[in-house]
């Protein structure tokens, strides 16, 4: 599915492929939660289809499409992080080479799929660049990446880089309101900081309770009612990425709006413990560890490193 706000993208990719040009890797850039996924999955069901649409939108009837939708397509393979992993390993890659060579079991390309492609470790990545450098025939490498900065400029410069737009408060508000959600669009996109796919995710009481969880937990860390290694361990497990979005979000609300009401209760009373000239500084500091999120970094000092940062700024 291509999103309406990535349509654009769509056709550019259309008019590559119509004058014969379509680039043997595409980097696709855009934030998480505004459709990529869905993006990269409708580009590579495409190169997989036996007969396209006109606009090269898979056909969904031919047998590569029926094989695809089995997730049995032999000419498909798929690189993400494994299990109990934080990284993209440089064998995983290693087996991605080796994919990339063998015979077609179809007339259409020989795809991969690597997401997220701001995972692959430095082995790893080093490792990727000869199948960049002498790309295999009629084979397509499809990276996503939502931290395109944190790629090795060697890597981006091998690939046709497509970035993917996030939608206007607008649009994003309009398609939002066309879904069946429980809470008010204009609360949840807030929450997500305009990206639309993540706030149609949030529209859930758990999520609600967890964020509000972990704002209480946040909160007694920087009044010291709590101690940084027990909190620490109870969120050990916790999605790194959502635990600073969720920081951020709250960083740039108290930013915007100091005085005003914030999504998660707690956060309303640290304007009272923290020092506000700082919340910048807090703010960049909180981007940088975002770019340690897919790293080795033990979990539980991860999100030591986290909270310290906001105990650093506390006033008690």
């Amino acid at each position: 599915m291509v999103h309406r706000w990535h349509q654009k993208s769509w056709d550019q990719l259309v008019i590559a492929r119509n004058a014969k040009h379509l680039p043997h890797a595409i980097l696709l850039a855009g934030a998480k939660g505004t459709g990529t996924q869905a993006f990269a999955q409708a580009l590579v069901n495409s190169l997989l289809c036996e007969s396209p649409l006109e606009n090269y939108h898979a056909c969904g009837e031919c047998k590569g499409c029926r094989v695809r939708k089995g997730d049995v397509h032999p000419d498909y393979f798929q690189i993400a992080i494994e299990a109990n992993k934080t990284q993209i390993l440089i064998d995983q890659i290693r087996e991605l080479n080796d994919f990339l060579h063998m015979s077609r079991s179809y007339l259409t390309s020989r795809v991969a799929f690597i997401n997220p492609a701001e995972a692959l470790n430095m082995n790893a990545a080093n490792s990727l660049l000869k199948s960049l450098e002498e790309p295999a025939n009629n084979s397509v490498i499809v990276l996503l990446t939502a931290q395109l900065s944190t790629l090795l400029p060697t890597i981006k410069s091998r690939c046709q880089i497509l970035h993917l737009a996030t939608p206007s408060k607008t649009i994003a508000l309009q398609w939002l309101s066309e879904q069946s959600i429980q809470h008010s669009p204009e609360e949840l996109l807030e929450m997500s900081s305009g990206k639309p796919l993540y706030a149609l995710a949030l529209d859930n009481e758990e999520h609600f309770k967890r964020r509000n969880d972990f704002a209480n937990d946040l909160l007694a860390v920087m009044m010291q009612q709590q101690s940084l290694t027990e909190i620490s361990k109870k969120w050990q497990t916790a999605s790194k990425d959502e635990l600073l979005s969720w920081q951020i979000h709250w960083v740039q609300q108290l930013i915007k709006y100091p005085f005003n009401k914030v999504q998660a209760q707690a956060i309303l009373q640290i304007p009272h413990v923290v020092d506000s000239a700082k919340l910048w500084q807090l703010y960049d500091q909180l981007i940088k560890l975002r770019r340690l999120a897919h790293t080795s970094l033990n979990a539980q000092l991860f999100i030591e490193s986290m909270l310290l940062l906001w105990m650093k700024l506390s006033k008690t």
